[in-house]
């Protein structure tokens, strides 16, 4: 018996240590895995895991249990944002169709880089035991990189389900048909909450599959172009149950009083029939090409699978959808439109004088949009760097961008009727060319008297044997400049030597020196090191007249290679992070002190070791 047991014991044990034995994929930062399509994304059920995880040695974000539990089992992702708003949903061991085995999920949102440093944009953390959590952030940078951490309260780990639907919104919803929201194109969008049936609530003809409104929100458009209309609906928590109705609207889209249904979906469940024999009739639901039926009753028949048909719209014609939580519960939805047809709306559009332009270089955007109703809001976003980052009314307007790369800029407009649309360009910043290299300066002995440069005019009369005479030299002495500057000072020559050149050195004050220390072989910036570099910038923006030389160092231990790389990747890093606060390039010079290239002050008895791993930033003026 006792033998019998710890068999079972020591397989029990194996069993577990091979499950924890190996960590994610992308368990660190720099490993996330990066999330494409995030127009409308969802991961398969249980596709992703925290298991075998480790802490990311970040402090929790504000709405975590403990803002200093850096001890949290996380994972990572990142996307590339597409649209100014995105939804978020990190779904577990929910009630009844569960996504994961996952409990009390959490996540944070970050604007930055693994190695920059990170800014909290949002997060949230299942405190109630629901094991699902979500959230809408809004006015992100279109085109920038967004980092995503989810993790569990208290330790959990789990499977879980991910979604990510990045959109640009539409006005928030109605709940009666004669305030309903205009749509005027196909673009998707998500609703994270709708509450009460409206001022009306029994303004939905009778005899419907629908009975009655509990949450509702109203939409209405016009068909420009006829053809088919396919949807789906996905509601935000997997659980509840999402119905809807689509009608015409004869008179207009002004006119509710008489709706004529088309197309009616309430399928569900079949109270106190096992799971298995409704599960068909939960989750999405919508109009697909596949189905042929006009109407689903509640409950779930034999041929219901919660999808009608889809709709054949004709040109000129008005219609009206009616969306309704029949549980209740507050939480919203995702639509997404398909099919032939198409909605009548304006026409959002933009040039730009220039698709591609070089750092810190002035591009003009002009609006070209169309409505033949007017347009009474123009609002624009250039970008990542872009300075401005937004802008409102109809232009022209002027931007310049700090960094390099693709950049995306938008243009929401909005038409009298409320009727939102937004168009998307792409523009090419390119890195600066390289500055001429520094010239060289002849270097002057301490006790030696300079030699004055040689002037040989072309006009110069020959001499008997037929050379030419060389002229006295000049009664200007040369200024003498010592070997070793004085301590804090650079010696800049202001242009390369001529003949005719009298050396006169350029002498800049250090006014200001701010040390970032990193931890052995690193080059990345924590929570201190953004304080120190804030505070520095603040002089930086007080006083044009500074100039930054951004010093890289590392200790003389390993390869002069690995040295010199990581004394670079120091700077570069520091440097990186003025030039996104606005920086010009040409107020900043780089200096690298590797392993071959110790600067002489500061020596300790650790020969380097310590000290030196580091990036010192100096701010200078000339004198």
């Amino acid at each position: 018996m006792n033998l019998k047991f710890t068999a079972i014991f020591l397989l029990f044990s194996l069993s577990v240590s091979a499950a924890t034995r190996y960590a994610p994929q992308n368990d660190k930062c720099s490993q996330a895995i990066a999330i494409s399509g995030v127009r409308d994304y969802c991961s398969s059920p249980r596709q992703f895991t925290n298991e075998g995880a480790g802490p990311s040695q970040l402090e929790g974000s504000g709405c975590f249990s403990s803002i200093y539990d850096n001890t949290d089992k996380d994972v990572w992702f990142k996307f590339k944002a597409i649209a100014n708003t995105v939804n978020i949903s990190v779904i577990g061991a929910i009630r009844g169709n569960p996504k994961g085995t996952l409990q009390n999920p959490q996540f944070v949102l970050y604007w930055g880089s693994c190695s920059t440093g990170f800014m909290e944009v949002g997060c949230r953390s299942d405190a109630m035991g629901y094991n699902i959590v979500e959230t809408f952030v809004h006015d992100l940078a279109i085109g920038g990189t967004y980092y995503l951490r989810v993790g569990g309260r208290n330790g959990n780990v789990g499977s879980f389900q991910l979604c990510i639907k990045n959109f640009n919104p539409v006005p928030s919803p109605s709940a009666d048909c004669s305030s309903a929201v205009v749509l005027c194109d196909k673009s998707g969008f998500t609703v994270p909450n709708i509450e009460g049936a409206g001022n009306d609530r029994y303004e939905l003809p009778a005899g419907m599959c629908l009975k009655e409104e509990t949450s509702s929100a109203w939409y209405k458009w016009t068909c420009d172009q006829p053809g088919s209309l396919t949807m789906t609906l996905t509601p935000v928590n997997p659980s509840d149950d999402i119905d809807f109705v689509v009608f015409q609207l004869p008179f207009g889209l002004d006119e509710c009083s008489l709706k004529l249904p088309l197309r009616c979906m309430a399928s569900g469940e079949n109270q106190g029939q096992p799971l298995s024999s409704w599960r068909r009739c939960t989750g999405a639901t919508g109009m697909s090409s596949r189905s042929v039926d006009l109407y689903e009753d509640g409950g779930c028949n034999e041929m219901d699978n919660n999808f009608v048909a889809a709709l054949q719209m004709e040109a000129g014609a008005s219609y009206a959808l009616i969306i309704n939580n029949f549980h209740n519960t507050g939480n919203g939805f995702s639509v997404e439109f398909g099919g032939t047809g198409t909605f009548k709306g304006p026409t959002a559009h933009f040039v730009v004088n220039k698709l591609k332009i070089n750092q810190n270089q002035d591009l003009w955007v002009k609006n070209r949009s169309s409505f033949e109703g007017g347009i009474k809001k123009w609002e624009w976003n250039f970008g990542v760097d872009a300075k401005p980052q937004t802008a409102t009314g109809k232009g022209p307007h002027k931007v310049n961008y700090s960094s390099s790369g693709k950049k995306s800029i938008s243009l929401a407009i909005e038409t009298g009727n409320g009727c939102q649309v937004t168009k998307v360009r792409q523009i090419t910043v390119l890195d600066p060319p390289p500055p001429p290299p520094e010239p060289a300066v002849a270097k002057v002995e301490k006790d030696e008297k300079p030699k004055p440069a040689q002037q040989t005019p072309p006009s110069s009369p020959a001499s008997p044997n037929g050379g030419v005479r060389t002229p006295k030299p000049p009664a200007t002495p040369i200024n003498k400049v010592d070997k070793k500057p004085a301590p804090e000072e650079k010696q800049i020559p202001a242009a390369p030597p001529t003949a005719d050149t009298v050396f006169t050195p350029v002498t800049y004050d250090v006014k200001y020196t701010a040390t970032i220390y990193f931890a052995s072989d690193s080059a990345a910036l924590d929570r201190d090191d953004i304080e120190i570099l804030t505070k520095t910038i603040a002089l930086v923006r007080q006083h044009p007249e500074y100039v930054l030389v951004v010093e890289g160092h590392t200790n003389n231990i390993p390869s002069d290679e690995y040295c010199n790389k990581l004394a670079t990747e120091r700077a570069d890093v520091v440097i990186a992070w003025f030039r996104r606060k606005g920086v010009g390039e040409e107020r900043i010079m780089r200096k690298i002190y590797g392993k071959k290239k110790v600067h002489e002050k500061e020596k300790t008895k650790f020969k380097n070791r310590k000290v030196y791993q580091k990036a010192v930033v100096r701010l200078m003026a000339r004198e």
